[in-house]
This record gives C-alpha cells, structure tokens and sequence, in this order.
C-alpha cells in the first residue's frame, strides 16, 4: 500500500517532531527525483486497511514522512486503546494452591453473606497472576511479542530462579471494602516483583501494550479471587460487592507457596467452561 503526502495534510506542529534515534525514520531513502519514500510494516487496522501490510509513504520533504509516519502510529496506538487480545501471566494453578482456594470459596459462601454467591468467584483452575497486557494486532505482532518475552531471560541474571511465590492475605481493589468490585489474594515474593516489574518496563517500550492509565513503575501482584465481572449475566454498570465481613473472617488466609519456574503468553476470551486460556508461548527458567 503506498501513501502520497500533501503538505497540508501534515501542518500539526506536533508531528514535526523527529527523533533521528528512531529505527523507523532511519530507513528514510531520498529517490532519484528528489522525493523522500519510507517503506514499514503496519499491522491490520479495522476500518482502515483489512490485512496487515508493508506501507510505502512518499513525500517531497523528509519531515512530511515522518509526520506521516507518526500519524499512522496514532492510529496504531488507538486501536491498542479498544482491547486487549493476549497477557503474560503467572500460572497459580497448583494443586495446593487450589485446594486452599476451594477452601476459603467453600467457607465464604457457607457464611451466606448478603449479595455474595458462586458467580463472583473464578474458576480453581483459572487462577493466575497478570504481568502485562497486550493488543497484539496480527500473527508478526503476536511473533514479535513472543521474541521480546525470550528476550526478558536477560532480566534474570541476578535473580534466584525459580521464584518462590506465597499467595497469603486478602485485599481489595479500592479503599471501601463495602463498595468493591474484585478481592485478590496477596503475592509474596520480592524476585517475582522485581522481574515483573523489569518485564512491564520492557514490554511498555516495545509498543505492543495496552496503554497504561495508571502510570505504574511496579506491578501490583495479585491472584484474583472474586470479580463482579465473573456474573456478567447479572451484572450492572457500578455493580459491586460487600467484602467487609470476608477481610474480617479470612484476611489473614494463606494459600500456600509454589515454586515458579515459567512465565506465560495467554490469548484472552480463550477460556471455555472452567478451562485455563490458550497458552500461546513462555519463557522458563
């Protein structure tokens, strides 16, 4: 597909911007004629190109390709904004960590607390931690993603692997336990947290994430035990739930530990019936 520039079309004084730094911009080529042409690989962009497809843009001034050029990565960037596809996670789906998860499940719900039922609770089998989040918009995407995941066993070289991960405690998403809409069970494991952490660092620069709205420099871990989401059939805008008396009974819950030997690529809206998603890839150590 082959773009040709008018200068009008690239007057945003913000896109004129250009970092010489840039892999992209480097493959500028000046032609024969005295025009400028950079030829890049764009992914599929719903509504605009039906399949992914290498780009040539034309111009007669090197700084309209690169404003051209950054205009078809806002289009880029809004679409990762629509929807994750996949999620590098930790697997917690241990037998241990099960059984002691059907255990405070099968205590919670005994106690018949006001507007708590089965529905809010994940499956025993689904358990998990979640690094990053992806908007991988094509095979090449989902390829280069899983190269850049083998490229995080750099970031173990002065971690103990595998990681010891203990699951212990209770908390909520939000301040107000009266009103929440998830319960997580607590991580501990200060080598997990800091590969994490260097893991959405690393991934936030290659561009394939979802964009970050809370500006984190650390991961939260957490294995995610309830979640409105879960009763979607029953589920209203602003639902919530009451988890005062469940912080009161089990707060202090231990789930065991598990010794952590892989981090995983998972495809989204994968998962059938009680089934763990799709596994599309890893990187073990």
């Amino acid at each position: 597909m082959s773009f040709k520039v008018e200068t009008k079309a690239c007057q945003s004084p913000d896109l004129h911007c250009e970092d010489e730094n840039d892999p992209v911009v480097s493959h500028i080529e000046q032609e024969p004629n005295g025009d400028f042409k950079l030829a890049f690989y764009v992914p599929n962009i719903p509504g605009l190109m039906d399949e992914s497809t290498d780009v040539v843009i034309r111009a007669k001034q090197r700084s309209h390709v690169v404003a051209a050029l950054r205009q078809i990565r806002h289009l880029i960037t809004s679409m990762r904004k629509m929807g994750a596809t996949h999620f590098l996670t930790v697997t917690l789906n241990y037998s241990n960590i099960q059984d002691r998860y059907i255990e405070l499940k099968k205590n919670i719900l005994e106690a018949q607390l006001p507007g708590i039922d089965e529905g809010l609770f994940i499956s025993e089998n689904c358990v998990h931690f979640t690094f990053s989040v992806f908007v991988l918009l094509d095979d090449e995407e989902h390829q280069r993603a899983l190269n850049e995941l083998q490229a995080c066993r750099s970031l173990l070289a002065d971690l103990k692997t595998p990681f010891q991960v203990k699951v212990k405690g209770l908390e909520v998403t939000n301040a107000d336990p009266s009103s929440t809409r998830r319960l997580y069970g607590r991580i501990e494991s200060p080598d997990l947290q800091k590969f994490a952490d260097r893991c959405f660092a690393h991934f936030q620069r290659t561009g394939l994430c979802t964009s970050d709205k809370y500006h984190r420099d650390s991961i939260q871990m957490h294995m995610t035990i309830m979640n409105v989401q879960f009763r979607q059939a029953a589920m209203k805008p602003g639902d919530t739930f009451d988890a005062r008396e469940i912080l009161e009974r089990f707060g202090d819950f231990d789930f065991g530990t598990i010794q952590c030997q892989a981090v995983k690529m998972c495809a989204l809206r994968s998962r059938t019936g009680d089934n763990f998603y799709k596994i599309t890839g890893s990187l073990e150590f």
